[in-house]
């Protein structure tokens, strides 16, 4: 007996003096109560730091902007997110946060979507979105930022559907940045041609007679811009995901899209608004007539460019993005793999993404500042 309480007080010591649980808001949600905490969590306590979330006027629209780092001198990381219409603002609590040591990282809702759609007049907006008046959009951005932070130049971060948006804005203001970074890069007119074939590849080899039955009824593919072309290339897109091609290792983007349920800079209502959002920018910049002129690559860039891609990315080819960067010419260029990642290298290898932004990307930028 006595042995056992001497074991008690041992523990109590240890691990301190238990206390009860602190009592639940009452007029706090679930979901707002977690964001709240992840929201202190995150919360940059530096004097030299910045956390701000803002509203901008973007060319006659309301775009939001989140801007995070614990050191406002640091080379400034600007993520154009995918889609079209699927931002990162609102899972970035999920990932982001180391970066924030290096960079100061913007997170940019577009024209319509995330947190710019509650204040968008969408019957309006429809018709300027146009990849041209993204770059426009991105290019007002950019002014917006070096101008808040006192900085000549930043770094831009394409991811996905943002991949097509950067070299654009690149090649038009090559002044303004250190570099270019692609994340899940877009590659050239034969990227759809080759998720097709490798995915055909790879379901055939399972056996999968479900698969290759709903694949094979989509041809022809690539389809053509036009009405009825997203519906195809997201009826791919999910099968990729079954054969590790969007995020490795699950066969959904149901936790990448649930994720913003908890993110701090979005409210209960804006969640809500989310996937509407994204399934009216994909139609007003996907399922409409092609643009006058076809959409070219940019390959000649007077900035270094570094391409980060996971070997079984589906949803921006592997071998499509390697095909592009071999075209690429540039002051500087780096293809980092990573092996065991897909189209969310964020959260499939977070630490070597980390790592690589920080040893491949920073000292383009001049390395972070001190305190």
């Amino acid at each position: 007996m006595r042995y056992s309480k001497t074991l008690l007080i041992l523990a109590i010591a240890l691990v301190g003096t238990p206390r009860p649980a602190p009592a639940q808001s009452t007029g706090a949600s679930p979901r707002d109560s977690i964001a709240s905490r992840l929201a202190d969590l995150r919360r940059i306590h530096t004097p030299e730091g910045i956390e701000v979330l803002e509203p901008v006027e973007v060319n006659g629209s309301t775009q939001w902007l989140s801007i995070r780092g614990l050191n406002r001198a640091n080379p400034i990381l600007l993520v154009l997110h995918g889609g079209p219409g699927s931002p990162v603002m609102g899972s970035s609590w999920a990932y982001q946060k180391p970066w924030e040591d290096f960079f100061t990282v913007v997170n940019w809702d577009r024209r319509g979507v995330g947190k710019s759609f509650s204040a968008a007049d969408s019957a309006r907006l429809g018709p300027t979105m146009t990849l041209q008046q993204l770059v426009d959009d991105a290019a007002v951005i950019v002014e917006h930022l070096l101008a808040r932070l006192g900085q000549e130049k930043l770094v831009v971060l394409g991811y996905s559907y943002g991949t097509r948006i950067g070299p654009r804005l690149v090649e038009r203001h090559p002044e303004r940045f250190h570099a270019y970074v692609g994340l899940g890069q877009a590659g050239g007119p034969d990227a759809e041609r080759q998720l097709y074939e490798t995915l055909m590849a790879r379901v055939r080899e399972a056996n999968d007679t479900t698969a290759i039955r709903e694949l094979e009824a989509l041809q022809p593919y690539p389809p053509s811009a036009g009405p009825g072309a997203v519906d195809k290339l997201l009826a791919a897109r999910r099968w990729a995901r079954e054969y590790d091609g969007g995020w490795y290792g699950k066969p959904t983007f149901d936790l990448y899209f649930a994720l913003p349920e908890w993110g701090p800079e979005y409210t209960a209502t804006e969640v809500a608004n989310l996937q509407p959002a994204m399934a009216w920018a994909e139609r007003h910049l996907i399922d409409r007539a092609p643009e006058p002129r076809p959409t070219r690559l940019v390959e000649r860039f007077e900035v270094p460019v570094v391409i980060l891609h996971g070997r079984f990315d589906l949803h921006t080819p592997y071998e499509s993005a390697r095909d592009y960067f071999d075209r690429i010419e540039a002051p500087h260029k780096r293809f980092v793999t990573f092996e065991r990642g897909s189209h969310m290298i964020m959260f499939e290898e977070p630490g070597r993404l980390l790592l690589t932004l920080v040893e491949e990307v920073l000292p383009l930028a001049g390395g972070s500042a001190s305190f």
